[in-house]
């Protein structure tokens, strides 16, 4: 009877441990859509993908040319605007102190977990006697 309930402590203990690490999985995804933006599923990784022309110069055509009389007439409707005119947004004082704070915070935490893994592993050796 003793067994019984031990098996179910350790089933349910499992599936919470499953639930956290698939939770954890899913907040680090939409953590990185939410700062690179959506990545391309399976499905769109394996089409093509279609290349645009890399420059300082975008072409907007506003007429198709049918024909080579309108090719002039093409021309003179080609806007052409220069990326640089586009201004940045500044950014405010506050995020960058808070970026400031993030990066800390994420350095401190890696530190950390760097010296208890270390530190756990010295454990076992130490138990184990191979250091």
């Amino acid at each position: 009877m003793r067994l019984r309930h031990f098996y179910v402590k350790v089933g349910l203990f499992g599936l919470l441990l499953l639930f956290c690490i698939l939770f954890g999985v899913s907040l680090a995804s939409s953590g990185m859509d939410r700062i690179q933006g959506p990545q391309p599923s399976s499905k769109a990784s394996q089409e093509p993908a279609v290349k645009t022309p890399t420059g300082n110069v975008a072409q907007v055509k506003t007429s198709p040319t049918p024909s080579p009389k309108a090719d002039a007439a093409a021309k003179a409707n080609t806007i052409v605007k220069p990326q640089a005119e586009k201004k940045a947004e500044p950014v405010a004082d506050h995020d960058n102190s808070l970026n400031h704070v993030g990066n800390k915070l994420g350095d401190f935490l890696q530190i950390a977990s760097h010296h208890g893994i270390k530190l756990f592993v010295s454990l076992f050796d130490a138990i184990l006697g191979k250091g």
